[in-house]
Formats: C-alpha cells, structure tokens, sequence
C-alpha cells in the first residue's frame, strides 16, 4: 500500500530516475511530467498530495505554476516543494512568497529530499495533537478538522504553512515564541527554515487577515506574539 501519491515536474531523466527510484522504495506512488503543459494535465486527473516543482523547465518557470496552483479552487492546497538550481536567495524568497511550501536546491541530498518530503505530508494530516476543533480569538476562527480560517464570518484562503503558523499562535495566545520555536512547530526539524523564511510567512498572514492581523505583534529580535487578550 503506498504513503501518498506524488507528482514530480522536472525534465532531468537523471534527477527523475534518482527520486523515482527512491520514492517507490520509500513506498510512495510517483507520477512524472517534463513539461508544464503535462503537468497543468497531470494535477487534475492525478489529484497528488504533494507536488515537487522545478523552475527551469522547458515550456515555462515552475514559479507560474505554482501561482496557478494557488488560484485553483480545485487544487490550491496541495503542499509544493520547490527542487531547482535556481539557488539565490531572492529566488528562494519569491517561490515562498508565491506559495511554495519548501525550497531545496540542487545538487540536493536524497536523504534530506525524503525528510522533507515526510514533514511536509506529515503536517497536512489530520493528527489528535490539536484536540481542539475551532480555535478563536477576536473574531478570528480556525476550524481544524475543517481545514477552514473565517475572519469576521468571512472565510479567507491560507496557504498550508500559514494555515499551521496561525494554528500555533491560536493555540499559545499572549506566549511571545521565537523563531525557532515557530521553525519546529511550523516547518519541523527536518527544514532548517531561514528567519527571513519566517518573517515572509508572518507578513503574508497578516495580510490575508486585514485589519485583524495587527494582533499578530513583532518581538524585536526574538519572534512573534499573538494578541489574545
């Protein structure tokens, strides 16, 4: 029985048969397309649970691929990891901020390709860590099991790490957390998350909560509040 289903888009046969390979083994079912035209196909009959995306790929830059995903109402919470050579740290800030999950460049660690992979699938299932079904706060609900954010009864679109980061600040209102506190709750120790990673999260969180996001408070030098009281 396979783990989750995956799709790759990547036109290295050399990379492709290296992460085939070890993702069968791994016990996940792997769809491949080296194209964006065949992967715009793939996504909607294929239906994955995670996408892993390259930037340079033949017909087109995996970083408009990713805005479609997320102006998908049909798939735009499937987690995306982002496998390129395209390693400035610009480049890492624009595919987080488009709604890329992860970054890893190439040459990258198979080992480590795994790790993230399995933090990334393991934070979108359903877990009774969070006993609670709706966290509120200040006309703010997160309703869990429902994977659904209301701001004033007006539901909003979260990416999936903005959707966990709230989570985390709901479920520790007033508790100033650092950023490597949010680095283990949000992205997990197998990501090691740069602070700016973070901060780019936080800003577009709180833009997606409009007036509301300002109880969302800067702690100099430390980390992040969320105003609960």
């Amino acid at each position: 029985m396979y783990k989750s289903k995956i799709l790759l888009i990547e036109d290295n046969a050399g990379t492709i048969e290296l992460i085939k390979e070890t993702l069968e083994r791994e016990q996940y079912y792997l769809r491949t397309a080296n194209n964006l035209q065949k992967a715009r196909n793939e996504i909607i009959s294929y239906k994955p649970n995670l996408v892993i995306l390259d930037r340079r790929l033949p017909d087109g830059d995996g970083i408009d691929f990713c805005r479609e995903i997320r102006s998908n109402e049909r798939i735009k919470n499937i987690p995306i990891l982002f496998l390129t050579a395209v390693s400035g740290i610009s480049d890492k800030i624009t595919g987080l901020k488009v709604g890329g999950d992860d970054y890893l460049t190439k040459p990258f660690n198979i080992d480590e390709l795994i790790a993230r992979i399995e933090a990334m699938l393991r934070r979108i299932r359903p877990t009774p860590k969070y006993p609670a079904k709706v966290l509120k706060t200040k006309g703010i609900e997160l309703d869990i099991t429902r994977h659904e954010c209301k701001v004033a009864g007006n539901i909003i679109d979260l990416w999936p790490k903005e959707f966990e980061l709230l989570r985390v600040f709901l479920e520790r209102k007033d508790r100033v957390l650092s950023k490597d506190v949010l680095s283990e709750y949000v992205w997990s120790h197998e990501y090691q998350v740069t602070s700016r990673t973070i901060d780019t999260t936080v800003q577009r969180l709180r833009k997606k909560l409009g007036k509301k996001g300002n109880i969302i408070e800067t702690v100099k030098s430390y980390g992040y509040r969320l105003k609960g009281q």
